[in-house]
Order: structure tokens, then sequence, then C-alpha cells
């Protein structure tokens, strides 16, 4: 349905992270909501990841979250004292990003489910949305991929919650992208999107086709989760096979990229971090930036590339 409401900047219909409307001609809202079911096994933990995956899209947009409304489903017989650790662990994040919770629903479901509507605020000349990214910049991604591959592990009870591999995943979902926001507004980044459901290329390909450019991809940079490899190939969620059907069908490339390569590159992030575009006189500055405050992963993966004759959005280098 047409917006017919010219305060309202961007919706649904942009594919972006999150909403904006005007609020007069210097403040615009951000909004956006989001809510899963457990994808950790520690209740204190789930919440954290929950309250950072929620906030990212007010992130990615170069807002500043402000105020959240809970949203939570839980079975009758939930024991409260989980309920009040997941609770305590999101409360953790909200504080640490400055946002308010102010109210919020729950009701009675068999699977429980929480999440944040979150809402945050911005001057309406720096908004960053995936339409701006131009030729010659450099892509620069902040956290690691392999999020969902180690959440369908967790899922599928297929690896001990001690193991390494999930306490970095753990620790890369509940990092906040408020740290990375601000070092993309400090160099005046042109374009941005988080890297959640539709993984890297997904999120990727809205930007590029939204910009009008191609995006050269460096398929050996992609940062990932540290012992990651094994389990790449066994622990394909749905919602990545989901992506790599829309991906075989839309990137003419993407055929020639090898399995592994086909799934950490569709893989369904969690809490996954920004990906931005930026001046390639500032990329080394941004890196250095990012690393001293915890992004030890942070990689230029691409270059943004005048947009070819076949409208090859994203391209590959092997």
């Amino acid at each position: 349905m047409e917006n017919k409401n010219p305060n309202i900047l961007i919706d649904s219909s942009d594919k972006d992270d999150a909403a904006v409307y005007k609020l007069n001609d210097g403040k615009c809202l951000v909004l956006t909501v989001d809510f899963f079911p457990p994808n950790v096994d520690d209740p204190y933990e789930y919440g954290q990841i929950v309250a950072a995956n929620s906030m990212s899209d007010i992130y990615a947009m170069g807002a500043d979250p402000i105020i959240g409304l809970n949203i939570a489903a839980f079975p009758k017989t939930f024991p409260i004292e989980i309920i009040q650790d997941i609770f305590k662990g999101s409360q953790s994040k909200c504080d640490e990003a400055g946002l308010s919770i102010i109210g919020g629903h729950t009701i009675y479901d068999s699977e429980p489910k929480y999440g944040i509507a979150s809402i945050g605020i911005i001057e309406c000349n720096n908004i960053v949305s995936n339409t701006g990214a131009n030729e010659e910049e450099l892509i620069i991604l902040t956290k690691p991929l392999g999020t969902g591959i180690v959440n369908n592990l967790i899922m599928n009870e297929n690896i001990d919650s001690n193991h390494l591999l999930v306490k970095e995943s753990i620790e890369s979902m509940s990092m906040l992208n408020k740290y990375a926001k601000n070092i993309m507004i400090k160099y005046n980044a042109s374009s941005c999107v988080d890297i959640t459901g539709y993984g890297l290329l997904g999120h990727l390909h809205n930007l590029a086709i939204n910009s009008n450019i191609s995006c050269e991809i460096n398929v050996n940079s992609i940062p990932l989760l540290n012992n990651l490899d094994e389990f790449i190939e066994s622990n394909i969620s749905t919602g990545t096979k989901k992506n790599i059907e829309y991906l075989n069908k839309n990137i003419n490339e993407f055929k020639n990229l090898n399995t592994k390569s086909k799934i950490i590159l569709s893989d369904a992030q969690t809490s996954g971090g920004l990906l931005f575009t930026i001046k390639h006189t500032d990329a080394a500055n941004v890196i250095n930036e990012l690393t001293d405050l915890k992004h030890s992963k942070a990689t230029i993966i691409g270059k943004i590339k005048k947009l070819d004759n076949n409208k090859n959005f994203i391209r590959f280098n092997i």
C-alpha cells in the first residue's frame, strides 16, 4: 500500500533497515521491530542478543536508539526466573545503548519469543540509507559471518555450549553496533546495511540495486568466526537455504562460487555487523579504529564499481 504521508521518508517499500519519519525540518524518527525465539541456551545471553539485534537497524541508519517497547510471548508454565533473566540480559544492553524501555506487551504462546520495537532519533540530513554508495568506494564489514551456522548447531544440539565457537558467536551477536556506527558517521559513510536474516549477499544486493552500482566482493577476504570451517557444509539452516535459492536466481555470478562460499555468503545472521561504504582514503583509519573498539575482524571486503550493461549488481573476485 502506498504511503501518502509526506513525512514518511523511508518505509518497507525501500527495503532499508528501518522506517524514517520526519518530525520537523531538523529531526527524524527511525523505527524498527524485531523478535525471535531463543537461539542460545542461556536466558541472560539470549536477552542480550535480542536487544543488540533489535537496535541494530537503528544504528544502520546512522541513528541512536532512545526508547523501546518490549514484545514477548511465553508459555504459561515458563519459569519466572528465566523470564527475569531474559529481561535482565536485555536491560544490560539497553543501558549500554542509552535506550529506555517504556512499556510493552506480553502474551502466552507455546514457544517463547522476545524482541523490542526500537525508536531512534537523528538529524534528517544525516540519515545513512542503502541508496548512497558511490563508485570506487570501499566496502567494510564490521563483524565476522557464521552466527547462523552456530545457531543451527545449538538448535540441533550438535555442539557443546562451552565450545569456543559458541562463545565467540555469542560475543559477536551480543556486541552492540553502536561503536561501529559512531565510526561510520565520523568518516561520512555513504550507505549502510546491517547483516541479518538475508545474509551478507542478500542485504548487499539490495544496497547495490538501490544505489544503482555494482559491488565487487573479494570472497577470500570475508571474515569468519574462528573454528567454523568444519561445520559449514553440514549445518545449513532453512533461512540460509532460502537465501541461496534467491541468490541463484538473482545474481549471475553466484553459480561460479563453490558450495562453502555460497553457504557463508548466504548464512542468515542474527545480530550481524554493519556493512558500509567509505572513501578509499579513509578505509585504513576506519579499520584501525574499529579494531581498537574490539571489532577485531572488521575487514575491507570489496569495492564499489560502475554498473555494467548486464546489470551485474554483485561481482566476485575468487
